[in-house]
């Protein structure tokens, strides 16, 4: 699949993205679990962070999809034929 992200952002700068876009998701998730385990309701701006964050999930998965070589990887057998 290719995608245009690849010439633009290089291998390291990717890296970087997707440790930030990770621990962002970490942040506002435990967010939303600690609200919800005290019994709180989740407040607007995080409702509004979670779509935010779940549609630009979509281009860092594409990129990252886009970026992965499966050749010459994986030891030449089928996943669950041991």
């Amino acid at each position: 699949m290719a995608n245009f992200l690849t010439d633009i952002i290089s291998p390291p700068g990717r890296r970087i993205i997707y440790a930030v876009y990770s621990l962002v998701g970490l942040a506002i998730g435990a967010t939303q679990a600690g609200l919800g385990a005290v019994g709180l309701p989740t407040p607007d701006w995080l409702k509004v962070f979670l779509a935010v964050y779940a549609f630009v999930g979509t281009a860092i998965g594409a990129t990252a999809a886009s970026n992965v070589n499966v050749s010459g990887q994986g030891g030449g057998s089928e996943v669950g034929t041991h």
